[in-house]
């Protein structure tokens, strides 16, 4: 009896310690399992968002042969997505001479970045639109006022491509699938070569399947303008000291008026406006009374056809400054070639309709840096007022703003105003 009182206390004994040694643990165990759930919830947190920030436009994959795909209803030849596709392949392929697999990534890189979605936006990043174009802030503002939808887009892409964005279709001239994808990304997108937003596997087999899809076999033509720099980058350094504003006379004789005005059609209100549209009186696609003339010395560096600007002839002044002379009728009406020396009231040009216009006008634009940056807001661009030195003093208001105006009389100086 005696023996298993013995045996009870020692067993309750050896509980009591370790009670004693439980509590003690349970001192360090708690903060741990504390600090343990904290990590864990913070690296779940890290995982959510590191998925979100891949893509705004997040699309479910297609195992296919070399990689996954973007999914969606772009397959689908009665889907809106499918047709906007086809829309922006035909313009691509007719207006800029692009190959297939030009197209073929130009398109894989568009579901990319929207689901080819002309409606995308992404309020965080400032983007919008088919290809993301920085909105404001700190992408800047390339989508400025451009229409949701794939006609005014496409558009603008190849406005970009064919000025501001050049270099992109330089380094897409025969170049194959992977290359052509590295040359938008890089050039249009503005993204690195190594950059995890490329997501390079899942657009290089999207492109592939794309180009079986929308058949899309056929070689290109990329032609980016008769000028002098149609392989090299789109901005000349050299250059950037400008023009002195000492430009003589204006793009037109006679009367005329100013029907489009800078930095926005209206001035400062209406859609943007990379130059300013003169318009004579008596106008026509092939009247003496439409001619256009140089109003500075210079050399021809640019004679081409856009979209938006049809055609059109660039030329740099003695320091260094681009004029811009646009919508001539056709190529023959600009009667100078790449190369030419001209003179100040040198006829060089007609106006003209082509490309995207409302009525025969010649658009002049000057350009300190670039002599591709015709696009609103493009680096470089400075008010005509800064440099034609009789511009008429009705149409200008306080830094640089022209308004529609007229008629005026190119025989009456800067205070022509009638």
């Amino acid at each position: 009896m005696e023996e298993e009182q013995q045996n009870v206390q020692s067993q309750e004994t050896t509980m009591s310690q370790a009670l004693k040694k439980l509590k003690k643990l349970a001192k360090w165990l708690i903060p741990i399992s504390v600090l343990l759930g904290l990590a864990i919830f913070i690296l779940t947190l890290v995982m959510i968002a590191s998925q979100g920030q891949e893509s705004c436009f997040t699309n479910s994959d297609t195992s296919i042969a070399g990689g996954t795909t973007f999914d969606g209803n772009w397959k689908d030849k009665n889907s809106v997505t499918h047709k906007g596709m086809q829309k922006a392949a035909d313009s691509f392929k007719n207006d800029l001479g692009m190959s297939g697999v030009n197209v073929a990534a130009a398109l894989a890189i568009g579901l990319r970045e929207s689901n080819f979605n002309p409606s995308a936006e992404n309020p965080s990043g400032a983007v919008k639109g088919i290809w993301q174009w920085g909105a404001g802030g700190i992408n800047g503002n390339r989508f400025g006022n451009t229409e949701a939808t794939v006609e005014a887009q496409v558009a603008l892409a190849e406005r970009e491509l064919r000025t501001s964005h050049i270099k992109t279709l330089n380094e897409m001239k025969d170049a194959d699938l992977d290359k052509s994808l590295e040359a938008w990304d890089v050039n249009f997108e503005g993204l690195s070569v190594s950059d995890p937003q490329r997501k390079v596997s899942k657009t290089t087999a999207t492109a592939k399947e794309i180009k079986e899809v929308f058949d899309l076999n056929y070689g290109g033509n990329i032609h980016t303008g008769n000028s002098d720099a149609d392989n090299s980058s789109s901005t000349d350094s050299t250059s950037c000291d400008g023009g002195t504003g000492t430009a003589s006379g204006l793009p037109i004789q006679g009367q005329y008026n100013i029907t489009g005005g800078y930095p926005d059609y209206n001035g400062e209100t209406g859609g943007d406006h990379y130059g300013v549209d003169f318009q004579t009186v008596k106008h026509s696609n092939d009247g003496e009374e439409s001619n256009v003339y140089a109003v500075s010395d210079g050399t021809v560096v640019v004679k081409t056809y856009d979209a938006i600007s049809g055609n059109y002839v660039v030329i740099k002044d003695d320091s260094g400054t681009y004029t811009y002379y646009g919508h001539a009728p056709s190529q023959d009406k600009i009667v100078v070639n790449v190369g030419d020396k001209v003179k100040a009231g040198q006829h060089i040009s007609h106006e003209g309709e082509t490309g995207k216009v409302t009525g025969i006008h010649v658009h002049f634009a000057v350009n300190k840096m670039n002599l591709y940056g015709w696009a609103p807001r493009t680096a470089g661009l400075i008010s005509p007022a800064e440099y034609l030195k009789n511009i008429p003093a009705q149409a200008v208001q306080n830094n640089g703003v022209v308004v529609p105006a007229g008629p005026f009389d190119t025989t009456q100086g800067a205070n022509s105003g009638k």
